[in-house]
């Protein structure tokens, strides 16, 4: 347990490294099994300060040498930069596609390397000197009677903590274990409108998807119906919402079920989301959608503690079955995975000749996830350009 006087050093402390480090960069990675660099999709064409992405030198040699893959470095000038997302790149737009390898094929060792030095911040960018001292008075007045505001707000709903069925569901302070204290300190990065009342349950914390993150995937999964087969305590379900036109939302857990449909009703979707207690092996046979998202338990965070994840393994039920059950109602799927994940693993997903696209997820200069893309939700573009170019290769 820690004292409350350190939560609030503590969140004085993040509040600042928010307003400074507030962003989130979503890098599109694909990788070929052929390529033993990185290559980085980005969305704008300027490069952050102080970021270095390597590009395989050998990439147009080894495409000579096997014509049977498609490892290919694609510039697509078209590309469109969202609006809260900061990019990283070495020129325009690129990615590296990676076309899936057959099944009787001998698999080579990836080794991605990416070098990142800190980012230097300016804290008083902004700041206009020219202002009036009797304006500048009359604003900081009106911030501190905002702030004394919303403290007062945060000490009501942080009085005590919330149970639903034996379990606590939101922490007050004095019941915060200490494993949960970094994940607490970035729980407006998860949720919003985390001071509206969000629960979440222990295991929540460690496995919710940050909000500028599951933002942009819902983005990606525009459709008419969506599946989130492990939707936890609903981050994702809640994004997609935003983005599709009926959700159904699943998950084995009655307290992380109640922690979704509660949530939900705080961001106003409660209505577009049908929300499914039961396990997703057993219905996958009568469920029917454009697309499924896939965010299985990755065991908590001692999956960090791996140099690689192995998805066959390491995820509860095995997470190539769980792929294999999720293809057959659509080949439209995206799998949220652990930022070690084993990329040869993702790929061979697609199946022989099939194409995937890996998605890497950062959030404040940190790498969180991986997300991987089969079936529509490929970006086509970078595919037909990736082969015309590949093409003029070959010749």
């Amino acid at each position: 347990m820690i004292k409350e006087s350190e939560i609030t050093q503590i969140e004085k402390d993040k509040v600042l490294e928010e307003d400074i480090h507030g962003e989130v960069s979503i890098i599109s990675k694909s990788t070929s099994i052929l390529s033993n660099e990185e290559t980085i999709t980005t969305n704008k064409d300027e490069q952050l300060p102080g970021i270095t992405t390597t590009i395989g030198e050998q990439l147009t040699e080894l495409i000579e040498k096997d014509k049977d893959h498609t490892a290919l470095l694609v510039d697509d000038k078209s590309g469109q930069a969202k609006d809260d997302l900061i990019t990283l790149s070495s020129s325009p737009l690129q990615t590296v596609i990676a076309e899936a390898p057959n099944d009787n094929e001998k698999e080579k060792v990836i080794s991605i390397t990416t070098t990142t030095k800190k980012r230097e911040y300016d804290v008083y960018s902004g700041y206009d000197q020219s202002s009036s001292t009797k304006k500048n008075k009359r604003s900081r007045k009106k911030r501190k009677n905002d702030n004394n505001n919303n403290n007062n707000d945060k000490n009501i709903i942080l009085e005590q903590s919330e149970i639903y069925n034996d379990v606590i569901v939101r922490y007050a302070p004095k019941d915060l274990p200490e494993s949960l204290i970094k994940y607490y300190n970035q729980r407006y990065s998860y949720f919003s409108k985390y001071d509206q009342g969000i629960l979440m349950d222990q295991e929540g914390w460690f496995s919710v998807t940050p909000e500028k993150i599951a933002r942009h995937i819902a983005e990606r999964c525009r459709s008419n119906i969506i599946i989130d087969a492990f939707t936890g305590c609903g981050g994702n379900a809640i994004q997609f919402a935003l983005t599709c036109e009926r959700v159904i939302a699943i998950d084995i857990d009655p307290v992380k079920l109640h922690c979704a449909r509660h949530n939900a009703k705080i961001y106003g979707v409660e209505d577009r989301i049908e929300f499914i207690q039961g396990d997703f092996f057993k219905l996958a046979p009568t469920l029917k959608a454009d697309v499924i998202f896939l965010s299985p338990p990755w065991g908590g965070p001692s999956y960090q503690q791996s140099t690689t994840f192995d998805i066959t393994t390491m995820i509860p039920g095995n997470g190539v079955t769980i792929y294999s059950i999720a293809s057959n109602i659509t080949p439209s799927v995206a799998y949220f995975v652990p930022r070690n994940a084993n990329p040869q693993q993702l790929a061979h997903l697609a199946g022989p000749k099939g194409v995937c696209e890996i998605e890497q997820n950062y959030l404040r200069g940190n790498l969180k996830a991986l997300t991987v893309y089969y079936g529509d939700l490929v970006n086509k573009d970078y595919v037909s350009q990736a082969k015309a170019l590949g093409n003029e290769s070959s010749i």
